[in-house]
């Protein structure tokens, strides 16, 4: 006997309960009740998402090298000197008044009226112009100071050593469709009109 259930799918389905009855109903020549003919069901498929791994994780190692600059830098030629010379004295002659006597009180006679007359006078200084060599500057040793003297040159410097850094790179995924099988094919047994299929 032939019992119909519905499958999860949701396809009607005829399940046979015992083939022996089947058999000896048809040898029989009975009176047909139900007909029943197989029928294929097709594998069902369904569309799913997937994510997928395009590209692993990796680090990488970055190789930084080192940098360089030239700039100028001012350098001594020659350094600062001092030397010494020698400077003859300087004089001048100059001009001054000096008394050669001093003033003074004495007697001498004076002739007043024709007659000899013994008078005492104040004498005064008598002063003289005389020239004379003056020192005006010292002379001997006297230092010369020479300045340094300065160049430019040019030098290469470091800026940023040379360095190393790990890169790292996350893994990439991407997002697939795919059909996979959610039901196999089926041969089963659907039930068929009685009176176009099972007339005695």
């Amino acid at each position: 006997m032939f019992r119909t259930v519905v499958s999860k799918y949701g396809v009607a389905v005829l399940v046979a309960v015992s083939a022996a009855a089947v058999s000896s109903g048809a040898s029989a020549g009975g009176k047909a009740l139900q007909c029943y003919e197989q029928a294929v069901v097709p594998a069902a498929y369904q569309t799913v998402q997937e994510r997928v791994l395009v590209r692993r994780a990796t680090t990488r190692v970055v190789e930084h090298p080192a940098v360089y600059a030239y700039q100028n830098r001012r350098v001594v030629v020659q350094p600062e000197r001092v030397s010494y010379r020698t400077v003859a004295p300087i004089y001048e002659h100059r001009s001054r008044r000096v008394q050669v006597q001093p003033a003074s009180v004495g007697w001498e006679y004076q002739m007043r009226k024709g007659r000899k007359i013994l008078c005492k006078v104040k004498r005064p200084a008598i002063y003289q112009t005389v020239s004379e060599r003056v020192l005006v500057k010292q002379g001997g040793r006297v230092a010369v100071t020479q300045p340094a003297i300065y160049g430019t040159v040019k030098e290469k410097v470091l800026v940023r050593p040379a360095s190393r850094q790990k890169v790292h790179e996350p893994a990439i995924y991407k997002t697939v469709s795919r059909q996979v099988k959610v039901r196999d094919q089926q041969v089963v047994w659907q039930p068929v009109s009685r009176k176009a299929y099972c007339k005695r």
